[in-house]
């Protein structure tokens, strides 16, 4: 090999693994969910968030990288507070599987939906109940499940893609029951996948879902 060419794939080597940051660790973040400021008319109606629960599968060896895996001994050896609180795995420039990416302790993936829930209930004119013991006849109860809500990337040759999947199944319940599935996707194109990176696709997702929870109730 030419010293030349030597000395260009080695820049060209640094240069792939530099676009993914540190990709061997495991990163902790926390996504800032604001609470409502939206002043609008009530509806009349009031719901109650009786239960949102977390039913992503992790698999140790996914065939592909929006499939929820992690690392540190994998999903088997993983805790369920450390599932829940898991929301990306990341990747060198090559693909490969490395360290993931957590929310800070006392916050999990139920507890982004709830408050993201419970935001687009308010700012659409609903009363949202807190406690069991008011809710009446009229009430509608409302049952989340989650399917995705995972962060994942896409190597490229000069930049990297970060994608964000969240997808939920929320079953409100009046006179009748009322089975919705909403589905958000985002993609972002950045140079290196820093925590901040991870964090605004994951918010982009979050707010598209709030926009489609809002619109479909």
């Amino acid at each position: 090999m030419k010293p030349t060419t030597r000395i260009s794939t080695i820049m060209l080597l640094i240069t792939i693994l530099g676009l993914t940051g540190c990709a061997t660790n495991r990163g902790i973040v926390s996504l800032q969910l604001p609470e409502s400021t939206t002043v609008v008319a009530a509806n009349g109606e009031e719901v109650y968030l009786e239960s949102v629960i977390d039913k992503r599968i992790f698999e140790e060896k996914p065939r592909t990288q929006d499939i929820p895996s992690l690392g540190f001994g994998g999903a088997e050896k993983a805790t369920a507070e450390i599932k829940k609180r898991s929301i990306a795995r990341k990747r060198n420039g090559f693909g490969q599987a490395m360290g993931d990416i957590l929310l800070q302790e006392g916050q999990t993936v139920e507890t982004v939906i709830a408050a993201t829930l419970k935001r687009a209930f308010l700012e659409t004119g609903y009363k949202v109940l807190t406690e069991k013991e008011q809710i009446s006849a009229n009430t509608i109860i409302v049952k989340v499940t989650i399917q995705k809500f995972w962060a994942y990337m896409t190597p490229g040759f000069w930049a990297i893609t970060l994608s964000s999947d969240i997808s939920t199944n929320m079953e409100m319940r009046a006179n009748g029951n009322n089975i919705k599935t909403i589905t958000v996707h985002s993609d972002g194109k950045y140079q290196v996948a820093t925590e901040g990176n991870w964090m605004e696709v994951i918010d982009l997702s979050i707010q598209k879902y709030l926009k489609e929870v809002k619109n479909e109730i």
